[in-house]
């Protein structure tokens, strides 16, 4: 699941960065702001995915209960580590959870965690030595995860994933 903000902010980065005057700290301050606005792009997206399955939900004919169910999934899901994630998709159903394990593989899951280990460096004030070319590769393959994320949560969804 790309992420359209991701890839317009990917691509004026790389036209700044591609300029032979650019200062190394600029390329890094670059770099690092990207890292933290996938990392909050995918946090939204995940909660996006969530209230549109809870919305999907015809057996609640209640707006209340399902705006609850959302509130809840909202407030209980803390972090985008993929244990979370699994975690969150095994409260919907034991199979999503297990659906969502089993299609990532390590690659992908290795570069996933490296976009949230590195926006970790960065926004508790260590910074990231990695460079936008790194960047570029974590999310060229990291955002498949959202992939399987929706596909493990609407796999019961009849008409979805």
């Amino acid at each position: 699941m790309r992420i359209p903000r991701i890839d317009q902010a990917l691509e004026k980065c790389q036209s700044h960065l591609s300029s032979e005057t650019i200062e190394v700290e600029i390329k890094s301050l670059l770099t690092q702001a990207l890292l933290i606005l996938i990392y909050a792009e995918f946090e939204r997206a995940i909660k996006n995915l969530i209230e549109e399955r809870c919305s999907s939900i015809s057996d609640i004919s209640d707006d209340s209960v399902r705006n609850f169910v959302i509130g809840c999934t909202d407030s209980g899901f803390r972090g985008l580590q993929i244990d979370a994630m699994a975690g969150l998709l095994g409260r919907f159903d034991k199979s999503c959870k297990e659906t969502f394990t089993h299609r990532l593989d390590q690659k992908t899951k290795d570069m996933y965690n490296s976009i949230l280990n590195n926006r970790h460096l960065v926004a508790h004030g260590e910074g990231s030595p990695v460079t936008f070319r790194d960047v570029e590769e974590f999310y060229e393959h990291a955002h498949v995860v959202l992939d399987r994320f929706r596909e493990s949560l609407f796999q019961n969804v009849s008409g979805s994933a």
